[in-house]
């Protein structure tokens, strides 16, 4: 008896030790993420993006973007491809996609959120928009919403700055992120890399300005001249 006693307590002690090991954010790395939250949740963004994908070795695609964040759903976008560009604006009311080479445009209702919107125009696409998303998974882990969880990993020199680096997890392990947090007065992404056990690796850099400039036409669409509207489908936007 006593030693089936002794066996189930070592076994709850173990497993007990198990989730705080897997599970928890470490105190560094929460403060540094609510901190980033803040930032975001509070301010207008602006930022210039590198990304790249590749699956295996293989480069998949690579392109940038110029994006202009304000929350909780305004949202302007100039996305860059190899063989093609963007423009996605919501204003929190209408989303458009605008393809500048062929002049035409489509629209429809706005989603909720900031991440649901730029993903309606990368699903159409058949890319991945993680920049946009990651900043959900900071919101989750600030809120605990979901078992997300961080853990500091040092620090590093990204393009001359220095950057606290931070490694993310899903409750389930399949994605991962690495972070990248500017040191300074803003918390702003240096670098970010996301990883999914079924999907490609996406690598972003970033290049922010400190003083966005927000006018009422920022996140308002005005068809330019000779432009057409269109079904989403009549874009024929294609994987790069």
């Amino acid at each position: 008896m006593l030693n089936r006693l002794f066996i189930y307590s070592f076994l709850g002690l173990t497993l007990s030790l198990t989730h705080a090991a897997y599970s928890e954010t470490d105190d560094a790395a929460q403060v540094a993420f609510k901190k980033f939250d803040a930032y975001v949740q509070n301010n207008a963004l602006d930022f210039e993006t590198s990304f790249d994908a590749s699956s295996d070795g293989n480069e998949l695609y690579r392109g940038k973007g110029h994006f202009i964040i304000h929350q909780p759903n305004a949202l302007r976008a100039d996305i860059e491809l190899k063989s093609a560009s963007y423009l996605v604006i919501s204003d929190g009311t209408v989303l458009t996609i605008y393809d500048p080479q062929q002049k035409k445009y489509a629209q429809a209702s706005s989603p909720a959120s900031l991440s649901a919107s730029f993903s309606f125009f990368t699903g159409e696409l058949g890319i991945d928009a993680q920049v946009v998303n990651f900043l959900d998974v900071v919101h989750d882990v600030v809120s605990a919403n979901n078992g997300t969880t961080v853990k500091s990993a040092g620090s590093e020199t990204i393009d001359g700055k220095a950057c606290d680096k931070f490694t993310v997890s899903t409750a389930s392990s399949t994605d991962t992120w690495q972070a990248w947090l500017d040191k300074g007065d803003k918390p702003v992404l240096c670098k970010l890399i996301y990883r999914s056990v079924d999907g490609p690796t996406q690598t972003n850099t970033f290049k922010w300005n400190a003083t966005p400039q927000i006018s009422a036409t920022t996140f308002a669409f005005s068809p330019p001249a000779g432009s057409t509207k269109v079904d989403v489908g009549d874009l024929n936007m294609v994987a790069p």
